[in-house]
């Protein structure tokens, strides 16, 4: 029984990483600076001062915004890492500003 475990946990094994190895070549390449955001794609709904600026995702989901050659955190898991994106809003006391989508599509790039 021993002699035939050892075949079998091998080819177990063996059958998990070509499995693991064939799924992630499928999975597309994601650019590790992230897609570009603009006012002009967003219209109204533009939560921010600046004009535009690169969106990425980073880890099991902290969205981070690279404007001026400065990194803000998103959301609240790339919020400790990252300047904090109030400075780039448009209106810090505004309510209306909603940041949801702009996380939401951040979180896609981390295949939310």
């Amino acid at each position: 029984m021993r002699s035939l475990f050892y075949p079998l946990t091998l080819a177990s094994l063996f059958g998990l990483v070509v499995g693991f190895l064939s799924v992630t070549a499928l999975l597309p390449e994601l650019s590790p600076e992230g897609i570009e955001i603009s006012q002009a794609e967003y219209g109204d709904q533009w939560p921010f001062a600046i004009q535009q600026g690169q969106l990425r995702c980073e880890g099991a989901g902290a969205v981070i915004l690279t404007a001026g050659g400065q990194d803000y955190g998103v959301n609240g898991m790339a919020g400790g890492r990252y300047a904090s994106i109030k400075p780039v809003l448009k209106s810090t006391g505004d309510p209306s500003i909603d940041i949801g989508s702009i996380i939401s599509r951040g979180l896609t790039l981390c295949n939310w």
